[in-house]
């Protein structure tokens, strides 16, 4: 029977996601708060200990997530007075549920699959790239209006999207990550360059023994609400994320970290703290749910 734990804490990532980029939406139908509580009580109420019964619940929450993409992605361009392209969004709208399969598909591996998160985010970068030596946007609103932005450091052309980081005004989410055999990246250059974001969620996921530490300058996100280093070799978080007090989820998971007791205990507004497969004690786990009652700690 699969464990489906892990696969329901990175559906959560992927949801906020999702609402942070948002896609496509048909007329009228639910409002998007009838569809998040409508979600909620998919997750609350089903038994996912039960492989089929998960897999029924999972597929509902599949479609009413592309559902609040697409109420969302048609609210933000009737407000912009754009035109809505149905097609168009119902396009990005399959595409980011396809994104979310795989992030399933990875998980459900287990300890040894890869997060292979932006298989196709990649092949469309290449694409889209590859007749193009120097490319740009050529609609400057587009800088504006990304609140998303995937650097996939197993994109041959990545260093292109990386150089031109410093023109997106309102990236929300910044997803740094790697869909195939891990390589090196400078999470330092990266970080400096998205210095000026408005950034609410930083996802730096899959890079294994390329990635042993976190860039202090972490602490240049103050709105930072949502911190996930899944599938590193992290063994110590820096100091500076006592910092990020308006976090409210932390994921470890998959990291030989001893311990977060010195950057998590002044987090009052943490909610959720992923450590599964880490080297963090029972005692220190104990200790912080003493410590955060309000905090859930996530062991699996």
């Amino acid at each position: 029977m699969l464990d489906h734990k892990p696969m329901n804490r990175l559906l959560i990532i992927f949801i906020l996601l999702l609402l942070s980029c948002a896609a496509y939406s048909q007329a009228k139908q639910k409002s998007a708060d009838e569809l998040k509580k409508e979600m909620a009580e998919i997750r609350r109420n089903s038994d996912w200990g039960n492989e089929a019964e998960a897999n029924k619940s999972q597929a509902k929450i599949e479609e009413l997530s592309k559902q609040l993409m697409m109420i969302r992605k048609v609210e933000q361009q009737q407000q912009a007075g754009a035109t809505v392209d149905s097609a168009k969004l119902q396009e990005e709208a399959e595409y980011k549920m396809g994104l979310w399969k795989q992030m399933m598909a990875a998980v459900d591996q287990g300890e040894n699959g890869d997060i292979l998160l932006a298989k196709p985010l990649r092949e469309k970068i290449v694409e889209a790239y590859k007749d193009d030596e120097t490319p740009k946007v050529k609609n400057p609103l587009y800088y504006e209006e990304q609140t998303f932005l995937c650097i996939d450091m197993s994109v041959p052309t990545i260093q292109r999207i990386i150089d031109q980081m410093e023109n997106f005004k309102s990236i929300k989410s910044l997803m740094i990550t790697c869909s195939r055999e891990p390589v090196a990246v400078d999470l330092g250059d990266i970080l400096s360059r998205a210095k000026n974001y408005p950034l609410e969620q930083l996802h730096i996921i899959n890079f294994k023994n390329y990635v042993t530490d976190v860039p202090e300058s972490i602490d240049q996100f103050p709105n930072l609400k949502m911190l996930s280093l899944f599938n590193n070799n992290i063994d110590q978080l820096p100091a500076s994320v006592a910092k990020l007090v308006s976090l409210q989820t932390l994921y470890v998971d998959m990291n030989p970290v001893p311990t977060v007791m010195p950057m998590v205990q002044s987090l009052n507004k943490l909610e959720t703290l992923g450590v599964a497969r880490t080297q963090i004690g029972d005692s220190e786990i104990k200790q912080i749910k003493t410590m955060l009652p309000n905090c859930k700690v996530l062991v699996q």
